[in-house]
């Protein structure tokens, strides 16, 4: 239990300390904005497809777009593109009946939080072992329960700015678009950042990996940029349809040790079918962190 309060204590200072800092000014920055100009992005694309859908249907328009989206997506020809998309007919079902704004933020999300975790937690721990500081810190607690702290601290701050990000997509598409669902949007955007949280735990055990092994914030910062290609490329080249063709059995497998291979888990119907997902998601993070830190443990910091 004295382990599990150390750590507690450590993710809570190294939480409240960004806070204090110019990294978490920076990431509510990226997280609220980068959300208000996508929103605003999608909105102004629902107008003009509206508008286009209107004109070729010969039908009235309305004065704000997300009415006839809405409709749209009860329609067969809509689930019949869903199933396409993701091969799954439950899924595509599933997918259906989650707000469109609440779906558009959940794929934005995923597709930037590994970028976004990479650019505000990658100093995280060499800033500390370039400074010094880290000296004072290890004369106190043990190096585990202080690498982890600062881990689950960093993953704290992610997801303050993932639900930030969330607010600021409801309140933008609020003003922007018809939505008729805002408490069911609301809910739905709390879930995806749920588990878009989960999703990034894995590239943040990742960064933090880097920032454990490197000694300068320019080499933790290289490093997980390196990490992200390798890892970005790495997984996408796996799930390519020749590598999958070509290697039918080895591809799949070796799909499951890089976090895109589990994405889709995420977005299905029950607990049940997403526990496998949200289980190798944790466990990845966990595992990059680990190999960072075998390293950080034997050296002097």
């Amino acid at each position: 239990m004295s382990a599990l309060v150390t750590v507690a204590k450590i993710a809570a200072f190294d939480f409240f300390e960004s806070v204090r800092s110019r990294r978490a000014l920076a990431l509510l920055v990226l997280y609220v904005a980068g959300s208000i100009a996508a929103t605003a992005m999608f909105v102004k694309f629902v107008m003009v497809f509206e508008t286009t859908a209107a004109s070729v249907l010969s039908v009235g328009q309305t004065d704000s777009a997300g009415a006839m989206t809405e409709e749209l997506m009860q329609t067969e020809q809509m689930f019949r593109a869903f199933e396409d998309l993701v091969g799954d007919s439950a899924l595509a079902r599933a997918l259906m009946t989650i707000p469109p704004i609440a779906m558009f933020y959940g794929w934005l999300a995923f597709t930037f939080i590994p970028l976004l975790v990479t650019f505000t937690s990658g100093d995280s721990v060499a800033a500390e072992v370039a400074s010094g500081s880290v000296r004072f810190a290890l004369f106190r607690v043990d190096r585990l329960s202080w690498a982890v702290g600062k881990l689950l601290g960093q993953a704290l701050l992610m997801l303050v700015g993932i639900l930030a990000g969330a607010v600021a997509s409801l309140a933008t598409s609020s003003l922007l678009m018809t939505n008729s669902h805002v408490w069911l949007t609301a809910i739905w955007l709390v879930r995806f950042s749920g588990r878009a949280a989960v999703y990034g735990f894995a590239y943040l055990g990742l960064v933090v990996g880097c920032s454990l092994v490197a000694k300068s914030l320019n080499g933790a910062r290289a490093a997980a940029l390196i990490g992200l290609f390798a890892i970005g490329v790495g997984g996408n080249l796996l799930e390519s349809e020749w590598t999958t063709t070509t290697f039918p059995v080895l591809a799949p497998t070796l799909s499951t040790i890089f976090p895109q291979g589990h994405d889709l888990d995420l977005w299905r119907v029950t607990v049940a079918d997403r526990a496998p997902g949200i289980v190798m998601l944790l466990a990845l993070g966990l595992a990059y962190f680990t190999a960072g830190y075998a390293m950080f443990a034997r050296r002097d910091p």
